[in-house]
């Protein structure tokens, strides 16, 4: 194992790895297992040659060297363990998991290529288009006692009813496809495909129709259609039903002329698609990180056999969205809201018990009435690609929605989770952007598969992807500029100038008290950024909010410093006590950790560590932690009286605040404030920045004590009617 032999030797493994796992029907988590453990031995064992632990002991290629010898090949290269940084070797070794992907990546391209028809059609060949008379829509909510709808069935054939019946529709002996969600889906997450129970309904009726249903789906970025199907239980009621279940990739494949207008202009789609009668679409009610929702269009989107979907990111999905749609409307479109899936989605969703269908004749209108009941005041306006489609006469997405016709009121009604639209432009901007850049289509598409599904199925990641996710939501939202008014700009513009304050103060004692010329490449970088986010998180506070909290933190951090210096806790450089640097570098690490709490909270509130039952919990295991390690560390033996004074009074304080806030929200602040201030800590330390009272590179009870200081800090902001929870300005 060596710098020069791992790279390829992964490379080829994760070829081997993608096509033994398919002969041998492995599932895609048992892949990502064996791939992860195969990284792990390489590094292990090249960790351990780096260190010369052990000589190579391999015949021939070895020849007596060490084992840092022969991971850089010094015979060959003539380059030593001690010419190469060691950052550069982590960054070596950070590579390793990136080889095997990228085999594995290039195995599933070759393997997703498919043989396409040299044939051309066009929208005459379109066996299902016609034209709609008038859009309808009719929407059925269930238990409805007074009109004898009990479930989902009776629901589902009651609004194809109120649209004329199935036999407005399908006619006998008409080809019927049925594009139903599975390859959007994840197994374990009911809310991210179509219910196999409400497809069962409408083939019931299409059967009675005298129709053949065929229920469809194609290969997405992250999965295959048979691989879904089979863990979501397709093709097992497909059996039993006697239905016929196909993948649009694996069918007929031939050319599409969508028109010198259309940013497709000439592209792939199955053939199936044009042999069919009647195209019913029956998506699952969700919602999309990029586009808003994902509903009937966009639904028809998934309908596109070819793999490479970073094209059509490139290209514009709203515009993708919209002009296969235009080729191949679908005549009913019926949106499954049994179940639904509000947050980020479109496969991270938390369910919605909605008991709600939605269907219309007109896929555009069905789609701007299901937004309406999700929270979308005008889906029109506030998704681009039911805009597109309304202003493109497509359909009328101007039909509004009374809620009041409903049998009974949903807490979710109006209400949903979701992305928010401008967040959702922006990050359909910021792929279009990224995508620019060459080879980067080739990363989106494989990336997807891990970043997009398997997270969301991961034992352990599939609890953090939501929020990650969220929290990705909420950075983007608070980066985005908000609409200018004269008061936000004053707002801005305010805070700017007080922050630059304390942070031109810091800098001063950063460089008088002789910290830049000790200080290491580490804790620079580290004041560095929380100089920035510090600057980012200042303007998006409320002014007085931000003030009382850095005027504040300026008051803990002198009473901290002047006595645990004086009682011999620790020392500075300059001897100073307090020490001018960290008397005006706290504001800015506190407003850092309030901003990065703010985004940490999802975490937690997604792993059910939310409410308000355990709230004082974190607080109390701190300050247990804290005076425990202050005893072990035998620091409690040299603690003046006036220390403890001090603490006892934080602990009151931040029991306090902590009592007054949200378990998540406790958590998340303790967390950021215990993971920085130890860092930092541990830096400035390891630089001779600071030294403490008996040698040791970190004591323990220092970074416990960052949180009872933050938490000072707050419940003082907190006893002058400010929640520093609330420090976003609206």
């Amino acid at each position: 194992m060596s710098f020069l032999l791992d790279p390829p030797a992964l490379f080829v493994i994760g070829i081997v790895l993608y096509f033994a796992g398919r002969k041998l029907g492995l599932e895609r988590l048992a892949r990502i297992t064996i791939a992860l453990l195969v990284v792990l031995s390489f590094v292990l064992f090249s960790i351990l040659l780096y260190a010369d632990v052990f000589r190579c002991m391999l015949p021939v290629v070895c020849n007596g060297m060490s084992g840092s010898e022969f991971m850089f090949h010094s015979d060959i290269t003539g380059i030593y363990k001690k010419d190469v940084p060691l950052v550069v070797a982590i960054l070596l070794f950070a590579l390793y998991p990136l080889w095997i992907y990228l085999g594995y990546a290039s195995a599933l391209l070759l393997s997703k290529r498919r043989k396409v028809s040299k044939e051309i059609y066009s929208y005459k060949d379109v066996k299902s288009r016609r034209k709609i008379a008038e859009p309808k829509y009719s929407v059925v909510r269930y238990p409805d006692v007074q009109r004898g709808i009990n479930d989902s069935r009776h629901a589902v054939r009651s609004v194809v009813d109120a649209l004329g019946g199935i036999q407005n529709f399908v006619k006998r002996g008409d080809r019927v496809l049925i594009k139903v969600n599975i390859c959007g889906g994840v197994p374990e997450l009911t809310a991210t495909y179509s219910t196999k129970e409400v497809a069962e309904f409408v083939v019931e009726m299409v059967r009675e129709a005298g129709g053949e249903p065929i229920i469809c789906d194609a290969d997405m970025i992250w999965t295959k259609f048979w691989t879904n199907a089979k863990a979501q239980g397709w093709i097992e009621w497909a059996k039993q039903k006697g239905v016929k279940l196909v993948n649009l990739s694996d069918t007929k494949i031939v050319y599409f002329d969508f028109g010198e207008e259309s940013v497709l202009r000439r592209d792939r789609v199955s053939k199936e698609m044009l042999d069919a009668d009647v195209i019913i679409s029956i998506p699952a009610m969700k919602t999309h990180l990029m586009t808003g929702v994902t509903l009937g269009m966009k639904n028809m989107y998934g309908t596109l056999p070819e793999i490479d979907k970073a094209r059509y990111h490139q290209l514009g999905i709203d515009e993708v969205i919209y002009w296969i749609n235009h080729a191949f409307t679908p005549n009913l479109t019926i949106i499954d809201g049994s179940i639904g899936g509000e947050t980020v989605g479109p496969l991270s969703c938390d369910a919605v018990d909605f008991r709600t269908i939605v269907a219309s004749n007109s896929v555009v209108t069905a789609d701007a009435i299901a937004a309406q009941m999700m929270g979308f005041d005008n889906p029109g306006e506030e998704i681009e690609h039911i805009k597109l489609a309304h202003e493109r006469t497509l359909g009328d997405a101007s039909q509004e929605f009374d809620f009041a016709a409903l049998p009974y009121t949903h807490s979710s009604d109006g209400n949903w989770k979701r992305p928010d639209p401008e967040v959702a432009k922006f990050y359909t901007w910021g792929i279009h952007q990224i995508l620019k850049i060459p080879g980067w289509d080739t990363f989106f598409n494989i990336g997807a598969d891990f970043f997009l599904y398997d997270t969301a199925r991961l034992p352990l990641l599939k609890y953090f992807t939501p929020a990650f996710l969220q929290i990705l939501h909420d950075i983007a939202k608070w980066s985005m500029v908000e609409k200018p008014t004269p008061d936000s700009r004053k707002r801005k513009r305010t805070n700017l100038a007080i922050y630059s304050i304390f942070a031109l103060l810091s800098l001063l004692g950063f460089i008088s008290g002789g910290y830049l010329a000790n200080s290491s490449f580490g804790f620079a970088l580290g004041f560095m950024f929380a100089l920035i986010f510090a600057a980012w998180f200042a303007m998006k506070m409320k002014t007085k909010l931000f003030v009382a909290v850095s005027l504040t933190s300026i008051l803990i951090s002198y009473l901290v410093e002047h006595f645990a210096v004086l009682a011999g806790m620790w020392r500075y450089i300059d001897d100073a006590a307090p020490q001018f640097f960290t008397l005006f570098s706290i504001p800015i690490f506190v407003i850092v950790i309030i901003g990065f709490s703010h985004f940490l909270k999802r975490v937690f509130a997604y792993v059910n560590l939310s409410g308000v039952r355990f709230r004082n919990a974190p607080f109390a295991l701190i300050l247990l932690a804290f005076v425990a390690f202050l005893q072990f560390e035998g620091y409690l033996a040299i603690t003046t009286p006036q220390v403890i004074m001090i603490y006892a009074a934080f602990a009151i304080l931040g029991l306090f605040y902590n009592n007054r806030q949200t378990l998540e929200w406790n958590l998340a602040f303790a967390t950021v404030a215990i993971a920085m201030g130890g860092t930092m800590e541990l830096l400035g330390a390891s630089s001779g920045l600071w030294s403490y009272a008996f040698g040791e590179g970190l004591p323990v009870f220092i970074c416990f004590a960052w949180a009872l200081n933050a938490w000072a800090v707050c419940g003082i902001v907190q006893i002058f009617g400010m929640n520093p929870r609330d420090a976003v300005a609206t």
